[in-house]
């Protein structure tokens, strides 16, 4: 299997960053390999007057995802002029990014594996939901 567009799931966790330097390793040798770099800003579920008084909240997490993509990219060495980085918002992670992979055509998505186990794997994890929701492969990095 080709590997020429890559979509990288990112957040703050060891986990994530063990992804993105994998990912980072499997599109070097190929010079035509592309790869995205998304972070989902996590918004919760909120009405129209919540959402106001939120804003100034959001603009400020919205920034800080913005700086976690530079960072990111930043350390990525010669790959990093064959990356994009992505900001989303969304109330949740998986959803967006599913939604990103049915936009876009992409050969693998690679996520970090926070260590969860047990019932908190089944429930919360960000690479369990992308390992069923997915309609292309998912590596998860431990």
């Amino acid at each position: 299997m080709a590997v020429n567009k890559l979509l990288v799931a990112f957040d703050e966790s060891e986990g994530a960053k063990r992804a993105l330097e994998m990912a980072a390793s499997l599109i070097e040798p190929n010079p035509d390999a592309h790869m995205d770099i998304v972070y989902v800003v996590p918004i919760p579920l909120l009405d129209e007057s919540q959402m106001a008084s939120f804003k100034d909240i959001l603009d400020m997490m919205i920034s800080d995802g913005e700086d976690l993509l530079a960072n990111a990219a930043k350390d990525l060495g010669p790959v990093a002029e064959r990356t994009d980085s992505l900001l989303l918002t969304g109330t949740n992670p998986a959803t967006e990014i599913i939604k990103l992979i049915d936009q876009r055509d992409y050969d693998l998505v690679v996520v970090g594996n926070r260590g969860l186990s047990g019932f908190k794997e089944y429930l919360g994890s960000v690479s369990h939901k992308l390992l069923h929701a997915s309609k292309i492969p998912v590596l998860v990095v431990k």
